[in-house]
C-alpha cells in the first residue's frame, strides 16, 4: 500500500496522517490479539464457539498469562519455552501502549511528523506523560507487533506436535506398550531353524 510508507504518510494532511497512524496501530494490535486468541484456543484444544467465548471473556493480559503458563507446562524444551515467554512479555508491553493509545485523546504533533498524545497517569499522583510518536516510531511499533504476532501464532502448532509425540510415547488402549524394540522389533525377531 503506497500510502503506508513513510513517503506516503508524509504526503497526507497532518490531521489525516494522525488518524491513519493511530488507526493502523490499533488495527495491527487487533491482529496480534487475534493471534494470541488463536494460540490460546489451539493449546487448549477448543474451537468455534467455545474458543470465541473464552477469548471474548479474557483480558489481553489474562490471555498472555494463560498462554505463558500453558507453554511453561507443556513445552519441554526450556529454551523454546523461554523464547515464547519473552515474546509474551513483549506482547504485554504492546498491550500497555495500546491501552494508552486507545484511551487517550490525540492530535497531529506540533513537534514531529507524527502524533501527540495527551496521556496522563494517576497511579499514586497525577501527572502528564510526554508522548509524541513520529511516523518512524509508529512504523517500528507496527513491525514489532507483526514480529510478535507471527512468532506467537506458531505456539499452537508446536504444542500439537509435542502432544502427538507424548501420545506416541505414552502407552494407552489405542497405543499399547510394545515389546518390539528398535526398528519395530526386527532385532528381536525369532527365526525358526
Amino acid at each position: 500500500m503506497e500510502a503506508f510508507t513513510k513517503d506516503g504518510l508524509l504526503a497526507l494532511d497532518p490531521d489525516v496522517r494522525a488518524f491513519t497512524l493511530v488507526g493502523a496501530y490499533l488495527g495491527y494490535f487487533a491482529l496480534l490479539e487475534a493471534g494470541v486468541n488463536d494460540a490460546v484456543s489451539s493449546v487448549l484444544e477448543i474451537k468455534g464457539l467455545r474458543a470465541a467465548i473464552v477469548a471474548r471473556n479474557m483480558s489481553f493480559d489474562d490471555k498472555l498469562k494463560t498462554l505463558r503458563a500453558l507453554v511453561a507446562e507443556y513445552i519441554h524444551d526450556k529454551e523454546e519455552a523461554r523464547a515464547f515467554d519473552d515474546l509474551a512479555k513483549r506482547a504485554k508491553r504492546c498491550g500497555e501502549s495500546r491501552n494508552i493509545i486507545a484511551h487517550t485523546p490525540f492530535r497531529r504533533s506540533e513537534q514531529s511528523d507524527g502524533v501527540e498524545f495527551f496521556a496522563t497517569s494517576a497511579n499514586s499522583t497525577f501527572k502528564y506523560i510526554d508522548m509524541d510518536w513520529t511516523i518512524d516510531e509508529f512504523l517500528q511499533q507496527i513491525d514489532n507487533i507483526n514480529e510478535i504476532d507471527n512468532s506467537l501464532r506458531s505456539v499452537g502448532t508446536r504444542m500439537s506436535i509435542q502432544r502427538i509425540a507424548e501420545a506416541l510415547l505414552k502407552p494407552s488402549k489405542l497405543n499399547p506398550p510394545s515389546n518390539m524394540g528398535g526398528l519395530f522389533g526386527l532385532a528381536q525377531r525369532q527365526v525358526d531353524p
